[in-house]
């Protein structure tokens, strides 16, 4: 599979940004789907597919992750619903939370990588 991300400039800073598909989370190796079914619990078909195959220590892990970034992703959304007059619920889904994230270059890109649980 290839996954195409568009590199965008900014006009006003210059700077090129990343756009992120919403099948992608950064820093983690299982895709969004399997994340959200990870840290929502859903369990639509009686089973969690790839989530059944993980180790324990893994689940944790993600489920730790995504508790500890909840308040900060919450309110980066709070700050680009008033910013933009766009309404950005909190009760979107894990992906489309993260992928407003990413895509307005407020993602924290080393705390993933120093949390354990």
């Amino acid at each position: 599979m290839t996954i195409i991300i568009r590199r965008l400039r900014c006009k006003k800073c210059g700077k090129i940004h990343h756009e992120l598909p919403d099948k992608i989370i950064p820093y983690k190796r299982y895709c969004a789907e399997t994340i959200e079914k990870i840290i929502g619990g859903n369990d639509d078909e009686g089973h969690l597919g790839v989530a059944e195959r993980m180790e324990l220590s893994t689940i944790r892990r993600l489920k730790v992750w995504w508790a500890s970034l909840q308040l900060y992703l919450e309110s980066v959304l709070e700050s680009l619903s008033e910013k933009y007059g766009v309404l950005v619920s909190v009760k979107s889904a894990p992906r489309e939370i993260v992928r407003a994230v990413v895509n307005s270059n407020l993602w924290l890109h080393t705390r993933s990588a120093f949390l354990s649980g």
